[in-house]
């Protein structure tokens, strides 16, 4: 049986902005193994996919370090007999891996350290959403491309668990203060500010991160009364749940932003002094 890789070993956001071409691959391509290569922190966005049979973790900062890494996973991805990959990470690592997989046809950027060794090129279009940009290589392979949104697909152990977080609160807004960069974290005393504004008129503020976020989300926490601080509690979909039964999300250029416009809540994202960049979703863009 042939098969569709499609390879974003990006950040969790450019994984979640990738997804409509799952969709794209299944609905062109129903009766073909549909393949998902990914970073390790990546893989929980994937799993319970239905345009999604199988997910590999390329894990770049651990045991798939250089060309170690590079071999294996085109040895992994040679067995499912591969004749179409999608590739909207522009690195050469990863077109070199496809290169070495066999796949027939490989479909990139024409933009990027890797795009020599793709066999169709696609121009990298600025101006437009990466959603649209990212379908324009599923354009590319001739499947329709224009209708398909970013998506996550938490599971009844994820809601149940959102529900055990939440404890019977029924409206509450989100606060998740935490990012990588550090160029990209609205200020600590900010957000404690909005959190405080909404709590004392009677609405419940949960703080949502992950665990390297604990510190900043703990002092959030203190100065918002009555608030729940989930942080590092939740997986990447459970938190996607928590964002979707609320009434909005308030963060920054982040990962956060993607989950929660997958999940078609409203967002309030904030962007710092770092390059602009196009969001999916119902997003209101704050730059300060």
């Amino acid at each position: 049986m042939p098969a569709v890789a499609i390879v974003q070993t990006a950040f969790i956001g450019d994984v979640i902005l990738a997804t409509p071409l799952f969709e794209a691959a299944r609905k062109s391509r129903p009766d073909d193994r549909i393949i998902a290569v990914v970073r390790k922190d990546c893989k929980n966005i994937l799993e319970n996919n239905p345009f999604v049979d199988e997910i590999i973790v390329w894990d770049k900062r651990g045991k798939d370090r250089g060309i170690i890494g590079i071999l294996r996973i085109a040895r992994l991805l040679r067995k499912f007999n591969i004749d179409t990959a999608l590739i909207p990470h522009r690195s050469l690592r990863t077109a070199l891996a496809l290169l070495l997989s066999g796949a027939t046809t490989r479909i990139g950027f024409a933009k990027g350290a890797g795009a020599f060794l793709h066999t169709v090129r696609v121009p990298y279009k600025s101006g437009i959403h990466e959603v649209e940009r990212n379908l324009m290589l599923a354009g590319a392979s001739g499947w329709e491309s224009n209708r398909f949104k970013p998506a996550i697909f938490p599971d009844d152990t994820d809601i149940k668990i959102v529900d055990n977080v939440l404890r019977g609160i029924n409206t509450y807004c989100v606060l998740s203060p935490g990012s990588v960069w550090a160029t990209k974290r609205w200020p600590m005393e900010s957000f404690a500010s909005v959190g405080y504004y909404f709590a004392v008129r009677g609405m419940r503020v949960v703080i949502s991160g992950g665990r390297d976020d604990e510190d900043m989300c703990r002092k959030v926490a203190d100065n918002v009364p009555g608030s729940i601080n989930a942080c590092g509690r939740l997986s990447l979909r459970q938190s996607a749940e928590l964002y979707r039964c609320s009434e909005f999300l308030l963060t920054g250029d982040t990962a956060p932003q993607h989950l929660a416009a997958a999940v078609g809540v409203r967002v309030f994202s904030i962007f710092g002094p770092t390059d602009k960049i196009t969001v999916s979703g119902r997003i209101l863009t704050v730059v300060w």
